[in-house]
């Protein structure tokens, strides 16, 4: 299982860059800016749990075309998802590891 670093501060879901999710979605590929977090949910406000974030997430990988993905799943040691400024919709987050196969 990848150790999940998220730097997406207006996802619901992230914990101090830890995400709260047992699992997540990555779609999309051929770059990395085509990639998105599919689980991305903008934040209301307030957070949805406290302290529940953790570094280890499964991750089902729909970037067939990257070299981490193996059966849908992703098999790099660690993953980056990442945004360009405040995220308020799934494709404006990007995995940042992925690497074109």
């Amino acid at each position: 299982m990848p150790s999940l670093l998220c730097t997406v501060s207006s996802c619901r879901y992230n914990d101090e860059k830890l995400c709260s999710l047992n699992t997540i979605d990555v779609s999309g590929g051929a770059t990395k800016e085509n990639t998105c977090c599919s689980s991305f949910s903008e934040a209301s406000g307030s957070s949805n749990c406290t302290g529940c974030g953790t570094s280890e997430t499964s991750i089902y990988c729909q970037a067939h075309d990257c070299t981490h993905n193996g059966n849908s799943t992703c098999h790099a040691d660690s993953v980056d998802v990442c945004s360009d400024g405040h995220a308020c919709e799934c494709k404006e987050t990007a995995c940042n590891t992925y690497a074109q196969a």
